[in-house]
């Protein structure tokens, strides 16, 4: 039996990759441990149970800073506010990053249920993301308010995440992007 650290890590990165092909609505244990090529003994060795299996998965998955990173990066390209927020936004909404967004929304949910046992999560999902957003203003001559706007622009992809995910054209939430955007960068208090 392969016990070390490693074994640990080959396990985890197995069942992220289950995680975002199938959701975790209704995974059993022998379920996962047959898609990744173990079984429960092994499983449950490494992990303790299937909530602390999947909990740590998850928190790998929403809890890595590679998105935020790229979208601090696509801030900071040439432009105007119009091209770099839909530079964003394309990122953000990139069809391969539809699993993510069911993940994430289906633990903002739980979180918001249990925000004593979610606070970091809590805090990255609107804290982080706002001040990424909002530094990232404070250098573009066409936004007047950078604190309110990040709000406001963070607010509008989360609003617009869920269109997604809930199965709106990509056609329509990709226009009231721009249209929402447009409006956020002429009208300025």
């Amino acid at each position: 039996m392969a016990s070390g650290p490693g074994e640990r890590a080959r396990l985890l990165a197995l069942t992220r990759e289950v995680i975002l092909a199938r959701g975790v609505r209704g995974l059993s244990l022998s379920e996962l441990a047959r898609s990744i090529g173990s079984n429960n003994r092994m499983l449950l060795y490494h992990f303790g149970s299937l909530d602390e299996l999947l909990g740590t998965a998850i928190d790998d998955i929403l809890g890595g800073t590679e998105l935020l990173d790229r979208l601090a990066e696509l801030l900071r390209s040439p432009g105007g506010a119009v091209d770099r927020l839909g530079a964003a936004w394309r990122h953000i909404a990139d069809p391969e990053r539809l699993p993510h967004l069911r993940l994430f929304f289906a633990r903002l949910g739980m979180a918001v249920d249990r925000p004593d046992e979610y606070a970091e999560f809590l805090e990255q999902v609107c804290g982080r993301w706002t001040m990424v957003l909002a530094d990232a203003m404070r250098t573009w001559p066409d936004i007047k308010d950078p604190d309110t706007a990040a709000v406001v622009v963070v607010a509008l992809w989360r609003g617009l995440q869920v269109q997604l995910v809930c199965g709106a054209p990509r056609s329509g939430v990709d226009a009231a992007h721009a249209l929402a955007i447009a409006g956020l960068c002429t009208v300025q208090p």
